[in-house]
């Protein structure tokens, strides 16, 4: 934007000799010019004004970005951090359910729960419960005399619910120590599916409370964590107070999250009052949702002082025009300088979240790409396949006699066996458009486009063979060694409309290569 400057020339007349239409002339001069300064003055404070008004706006949708970003990144670490515990506690639930849960056996499990603690710093705690809610094993080597909860919430749940799934339950104090934690459990079922209990992972609730005070959100600012009955989990600033208090009248459940699972307003505080600028979004796969806010007040604080500024020097162009220009640069450069920085720390915000979901679509014990990533690339390529009409073919694999190995030789073994596999069917589909993903436990999967059943089996063969010249002992296995069995398909396109159905079809032929004997590869009828 220009700076008007103005330039005011009268003529002088002689006192001497008056001369009453030259002074007339000359009034009139003064007139315009004084019209015009009040002319200028009068548009350039409607220029700040506008700017002002525009500089507000500005500091409020700087503040909504912000606010999103910082809600999907917290967001993103809340569900990592979750997905852990759950992990751990679908491994618990699994080995119960398996090897049964008989008093011989606790002992071994405790130990188990004791090591898995330790690898996660957000872990308070690992527990079992029976059917009745009695201890039967713990990760804190706690002992507690007669101790029982049946009463809490997510036994509770799970005893009433057969579902399967995660439960993240309300925020509570810990009976074995006291403190504040958030619990994810999983129902354990005796074999003809009846409840046999229960398995549950603690979580620190200062696990989001340390990172969450570690963010500037101003003195007046907040994080919540909340869950989908609209009753907070943990909010910063701490007050126990707040623990468990119900919103479902406030704005966020009223207004903001039936329009969408994400998103930023400005909205009046149900819990204090107070007008914040908020940025939402809900945790992926949990019934939670991360809520960050900043006081409006506070946002507008530099605005405000910007806009006093502003007005002093609109104030000074009445006697100083000159002085004008320079003040409005520097004003200006000063508001550019700011928006260089609120830019750059969004580019900073975006690139990290870029870099959250790259890893999210990797699994981290092989390095191969994850199901996410598998179910996204599958229903890509059966699109392209069938608008191009080209061929596209699917391998199932499953390495034989897997947990006979992980039972003989220990699960990092067994972790090290998964990786040499994966750098086995890695080392074997050379193409760039290939993708080889682990599927699931000691299932691996391999699509591969532009290639029909004949190229698929030899690719399968490839694979299997390599894997069973890399000699991995295993004396559970009647080979004495680590072998795979793959299921072939290719694409149909008349059969096969959804990806269930193409990954349906290869994995009904890895079973009938398992059940006819294993160590070999068939393709789908």
């Amino acid at each position: 934007m220009g700076h008007p400057f103005v330039k005011d020339r009268t003529e002088s007349t002689r006192l001497a000799t008056p001369w009453v239409p030259g002074q007339v002339e000359s009034k009139l001069k003064v007139r315009y010019a004084v019209s015009l300064l009040i002319a200028v003055c009068l548009s350039m404070t409607a220029i700040v004004i506008g700017e002002g008004w525009n500089a507000r706006q500005y500091h409020l949708r700087g503040s909504e970005v912000e606010m999103s970003n910082l809600a999907q990144t917290l967001a993103s670490q809340a569900q990592a951090s979750i997905k852990q515990a759950d992990t751990l506690l679908f491994a618990v639930v699994d080995r119960l359910e398996n090897d049964g849960m008989e008093p011989a056996k606790i002992p071994r499990l405790q130990r188990l729960l004791h090591a898995q603690r330790g690898e996660l710093a957000q872990i308070h705690g690992l527990f079992v419960f029976d059917e009745e809610g009695r201890w039967l094993a713990n990760s804190n080597n706690a002992v507690l005399a007669n101790a029982n909860n049946s009463d809490r919430e997510y036994f509770i749940y799970h005893r009433d619910h057969p579902d399967r799934g995660p439960h993240i339950g309300p925020s509570i104090r810990s009976r074995s120590t006291g403190e504040w934690v958030m619990t994810v459990s999983r129902r354990i079922n005796h074999a003809d599916g009846r409840f046999a209990g229960v398995v549950a992972a603690s979580i620190y609730l200062n696990h989001f409370l340390d990172l969450y005070n570690s963010i500037d959100m101003g003195s007046n600012g907040v994080v919540n964590l909340i869950a989908d009955d609209a009753t907070i989990v943990v909010r910063r600033p701490f007050n126990e107070a707040d623990i468990g208090t119900s919103v479902a009248k406030g704005p966020l459940f009223t207004q903001l999250l039936p329009k969408g699972n994400s998103g930023t307003a400005i909205v009046k505080s149900y819990v204090d009052g107070v007008e914040r600028v908020v940025g939402f979004r809900r945790v992926e796969g949990y019934p939670l949702i991360v809520f960050a806010a900043l006081d409006k007040a506070e946002v507008l604080a530099s605005w405000r002082q910007e806009s006093m500024l502003s007005a002093g020097i609109v104030s000074l162009l009445l006697g100083f025009l000159g002085v004008l220009g320079y003040r409005l640069i520097r004003v200006m450069k000063q508001q550019n300088h700011i928006q260089n920085e609120l830019l750059e720390a969004q580019e900073k915000l975006i690139e990290v979240n870029h870099s959250l979901k790259l890893l999210a679509l990797e699994d981290a014990l092989t390095g191969l790409s994850n199901r996410r990533q598998f179910d996204l690339f599958i229903l890509a390529e059966m699109g392209r396949a069938r608008r191009t009409h080209t061929s596209l073919a699917l391998l199932m694999i499953d390495v034989d006699h897997f947990k006979s190995f992980n039972d003989h030789y220990g699960h990092l073994a067994g972790d090290e066996c998964l990786r040499k596999i994966s750098t086995i069917i890695t080392d074997n589909i050379q193409r760039p458009g290939d993708l080889a993903a682990r599927f699931g436990g000691e299932e691996f999967t391999v699509v591969l486009p532009g290639t029909d059943y004949v190229g698929a089996f030899l690719v399968a063969e490839k694979i299997r063979r390599a894997v069973q010249q890399t000699d991995i002992k295993h004396s559970g296995s009647p080979e004495g060694l680590v072998t795979v069995s793959l299921g072939v398909c290719a694409y149909n396109q008349t059969a096969q409309s959804q990806p269930e159905d193409l990954i349906g079809a290869a994995d009904k032929a890895l079973y009938v290569a398992k059940a006819s004997g294993r160590n070999m590869s068939v393709i789908a009828n």
